[in-house]
């Protein structure tokens, strides 16, 4: 993220800069730290630091189930307090399937946040994979981007396998409930060469 672009962040979450963020505060932060720098997370921790987020707790990695690292930082915004968490997964080989890596960021908001929901679902434009009714509403989203134009996954195999490789891949979950919600962006990168 350039200069303009942390600009840019720190001036949409300074209160009274923006009504989106006093009225979807959510969804503000979701597009700022995750969609705004892919849900890289080395362009997560510059933005949500440029914006005076604070580290939760030390930077973690396991090696179980799979290899992942994650930072998980405290941010408020439109008078909510919320958790940015960034991170990366390695699958390995297994099998036939080749080894599958991502980026991830997710953001939690512990009170209530249907409108920014409901933006979210509206700036995802795709139908959703599966809803699971119950408290929470999950829904998950699997679609591919080209450009910034966010499309649902081919059909056919071929055309999807060509959408793994190039790195265009994409999981959005959403998790809504009366005090809480939260939203998980994946970016399934290109499998190495």
């Amino acid at each position: 993220m350039g200069r303009l672009g942390l600009i840019a962040t720190i001036a949409i979450l300074t209160a009274g800069a923006n009504a989106q963020v006093h009225d979807q505060p959510l969804f503000a932060v979701f597009k700022a730290f995750c969609v705004d720098t892919s849900a890289n997370p080395d362009a997560v921790k510059s933005a949500v630091e440029a914006a005076g987020g604070k580290e939760h707790a030390p930077p973690g990695a396991t090696a179980w189930p799979f290899p992942m690292t994650v930072t998980t930082w405290d941010i408020t915004t439109g008078g909510h307090s919320m958790y940015v968490s960034a991170g990366t997964q390695q699958v390995p080989p297994i099998q036939n399937r080749p080894e599958e890596n991502s980026n991830q960021c997710i953001v939690r908001s512990f009170v209530n946040e249907d409108a920014s929901i409901e933006a979210i679902r509206n700036w995802v434009g795709v139908p959703p994979a599966h809803i699971s009714q119950g408290n929470p509403i999950i829904y998950f989203f699997d679609y591919q981007e080209l450009g910034s134009i966010r499309l649902p996954l081919p059909a056919a195999k071929v055309a999807y396998d060509m959408a793994k490789v190039e790195g265009r891949t994409w999981s959005l979950v959403l998790t809504q409930s009366q005090d809480g919600a939260s939203v998980q962006l994946v970016h399934h990168l290109a499998p190495p060469r």
